[in-house]
């Protein structure tokens, strides 16, 4: 896989296990700089807009991957909000970039086990599967492992496609818990409140 693929692998699998501080949730912390500042940051690359509400400086920020909103204590009250949105621009792109390797690794191992086009109609064109289609596919490919090298290159594409399947899954679930569905993901979205979270 490319650098940037495996960068998008590590956000996407590793958004759940953080061990900051002075995170408010799995995707965004709060933290102090001075008296007088203090940052937002993403706490795993993620592209949200980060929403301040309730203050002296109401407005839409870009969070951008690998990046940091600064904002100053004098802006914010008591009753000062902070939410994040994922918008459909960045969640399109990223799902995007999924698919697209998908697609480099659909080709990957259709050259490794030597599955001409015409039969490589039985890989769907994105990566959105229910487990049973998924495990279907997955047998289907299989069939053409006929030596042990083939039965290696099989289960390296496994291994690519399943976190293509998880992270359309993961982003979606992501993307709808900002719309305001009820899912996993939706305490993430929920306002917070600067001074408690800044312990101010």
């Amino acid at each position: 896989m490319t650098t940037k693929i495996k960068k998008l692998v590590f956000i996407v699998a590793a958004f759940c296990f953080f061990s900051q501080a002075h995170a408010q949730n799995d995707h965004i912390a709060l933290e102090r700089i001075n008296a007088e500042e203090f940052r937002v940051r993403s706490t795993n690359g993620i592209p949200f807009t980060v929403v301040l509400e309730n203050s002296n400086n109401n407005g839409q920020y870009q969070l951008a991957s690998n990046t940091e909103l600064t904002f100053k204590f004098d802006d914010v009250t008591r009753q000062s909000m902070i939410r994040i949105v994922f918008d459909r621009a960045a969640y399109q792109t990223m799902e995007d970039k999924i698919i697209l390797q998908y697609r480099s690794d659909v080709e990957w191992i259709k050259s490794q086990l030597d599955i001409t086009d015409d039969q490589s109609k039985l890989f769907p064109t994105r990566p959105i599967f229910d487990d049973r289609s998924l495990e279907a596919l997955k047998s289907k490919v299989f069939q053409y492992t006929t030596t042990s090298t083939k039965e290696n290159a099989f289960n390296k594409w496994i291994e690519r496609v399943n976190y293509s399947y998880g992270a359309v899954l993961f982003l979606r679930e992501l993307y709808a818990a900002s719309n305001g569905e009820n899912n996993p993901q939706s305490r993430n979205f929920e306002s917070i409140n600067v001074y408690e979270a800044l312990r101010m």
